[in-house]
């Protein structure tokens, strides 16, 4: 990709390299009995009970036995399937959207006028809403039933803190090509949020074609924020997605995150011009994110490697949906 790429810059890579063989060493050394030091189980688990106990989950349990700390928790989820793929679940979908939503917002000056392609369920819109600069949203989602369920269901509509009924907020029913192609506005973010390419039509939202007409819609120093799937369990297609933004003229940098529900789980940003070289503090109330936003933007050696398999997906060239479903197996 290109761009500054500051962000993953070697004193980063080695620092973060140094601290992770440190806290191997703390943890092989540990007491079991010292729980602020012992931890057994893996960084999801981790995510996500810090996750439960920020919402303050029913505790059954809380103590330190002679050999351990134990916590017994009752939670409860409301949870998305659509075509019985999991969407989101309330116990940790704010750590998709904190990421997917506030990264871009600290990269860019102006808020004015923002754009959610997809993301009708009105999440990634209440992260948008925070801020207080934001003028305008116009969110487009083709399914008119999920945009009923956002702001007909009470629990969703709860979840998504009533966002859909902001007055800033303008709500279409539309595809996204067509909304498109009959709106000469601009926009100083425009944030992606479409399905996985699971098939040739999903696919063709990630495609050169796709990416040109969004990038006909935005602002001269705007950017555009893309979900890309997991660099871990579907690289070839995370990387095809960047590649794509890329070959459409675009500035690109790319970062994740861990959700317990679905994994690691990767972002691409696309700009007209090169990036800053400093990621402001986030401004609004968020308790997910980790205080410097650039760890979000480094990669394991063995997840860039899959850099150089990425194809280009074009509508005369539509590969995306294949790669996937060999990497979703």
């Amino acid at each position: 990709m290109n761009g500054s790429k500051l962000w993953q810059s070697q004193h980063f890579i080695n620092h973060q390299t140094s601290n992770d063989n440190k806290n191997q060493k703390l943890k092989q050394k540990s007491n079991p009995k010292d729980n602020k030091k012992h931890f057994r189980g893996d960084l999801w688990d981790r995510i996500s009970l810090r996750e439960m106990l920020a919402v303050k989950n029913k505790k059954l349990y809380q103590g330190q036995s002679k050999y351990q700390n134990i916590q017994v928790l009752e939670a409860s989820d409301i949870r998305m399937y659509l075509d019985e793929q999991l969407q989101f679940s309330s116990l940790d979908e704010r750590i998709y959207h904190e990421a997917f939503v506030h990264v871009p917002m600290a990269l860019t000056k102006s808020h004015d006028n923002i754009l959610i392609l997809g993301g009708g369920d009105g999440l990634a819109l209440r992260e948008v809403l925070k801020y207080s600069d934001v003028k305008h949203v116009d969110l487009v989602d083709i399914d008119s039933e999920i945009l009923k369920i956002a702001s007909q269901v009470p629990e969703i509509v709860a979840l998504n803190e009533r966002s859909l009924f902001d007055k800033r907020v303008n709500v279409y029913a539309k595809d996204a090509r067509e909304f498109l192609k009959k709106n000469k506005k601009t926009y100083d973010l425009m944030i992606i949020d479409f399905p996985d390419p699971a098939d040739d039509f999903l696919a063709s939202l990630y495609s050169l074609e796709m990416f040109q007409m969004v990038r006909n819609h935005l602002s001269k120093n705007g950017m555009i924020v893309c979900q890309s799937n997991s660099p871990f369990d579907t690289p070839v297609v995370y990387w095809s997605i960047g590649l794509t933004l890329e070959k459409t003229g675009f500035y690109t940098e790319s970062y994740h995150t861990v959700i317990p529900s679905f994994g690691d789980w990767g972002f691409h940003l696309a700009s007209n011009k090169p990036f800053p070289s400093k990621l402001k503090t986030v401004p609004v109330p968020c308790r997910t994110l980790p205080k410097n936003l650039a760890s979000l933007f480094h990669f394991q050696s063995n997840t860039l490697s899959h850099q150089r398999s990425a194809i280009v997906n074009a509508l005369d060239n539509l590969q995306l949906h294949e790669i996937y479903k060999k990497e979703i197996v």
